[in-house]
């Protein structure tokens, strides 16, 4: 893969990204899924929640509980892994490409999690990750259009 620095749209692009990951580590904090307690009130756990839920009470714990944590954890780190690809690679095609990955992937795992429950916080983290792959399937169209059109150019000048 070349190196060639973002410029123009893909450096706002490449930002854009960046914000919008940010945002899906905030929405962490909101709830994802929508349970009853044990007095029969409905009741809501965010990742956040549930990550300090691992920490506190691992004796007592289900197998199911166990299982939640551990995806809260990985819906956790599938946006932060997501910002510090696309914060530091500024030269490469990497970041599009793992930004894809890590949106399928946490696509899924939200969708493991909540299940039937889907509260607030899983249905805004869906929204952005569909937006992020846009994002970054337009910053991969215009990173190969720039390329196509250097070789054009490049053509162009050998020939005379």
């Amino acid at each position: 893969m070349t190196k060639k620095p973002d410029v123009g749209r893909r450096k706002k692009l490449r930002y854009a990204m960046c914000a919008l990951y940010l945002l899906q580590i905030v929405v962490c904090t909101m709830p994802f899924i929508q349970f009853t307690n044990a007095d029969g009130e409905l009741d809501s756990a965010s990742p956040f929640f549930m990550f300090t839920m691992l920490f506190g009470v691992v004796n007592g714990m289900t197998s199911d509980a166990m299982i939640y944590c551990v995806m809260c954890i990985i819906i956790i780190l599938v946006p932060t892994a997501g910002f510090f690809f696309c914060a530091l690679d500024k030269v490469r095609n990497i970041k599009n490409i793992a930004s894809l990955l890590l949106c399928f992937i946490g696509v899924y795992i939200v969708l493991a999690v909540s299940r039937r429950a889907v509260s607030l916080g899983a249905v805004i983290a869906l929204v952005l990750y569909i937006i992020l792959m846009l994002l970054t399937t337009m910053s991969i169209v215009m990173r190969l259009s720039n390329d196509e059109e250097e070789t054009d150019k490049k053509e162009e000048t050998e020939k005379k």
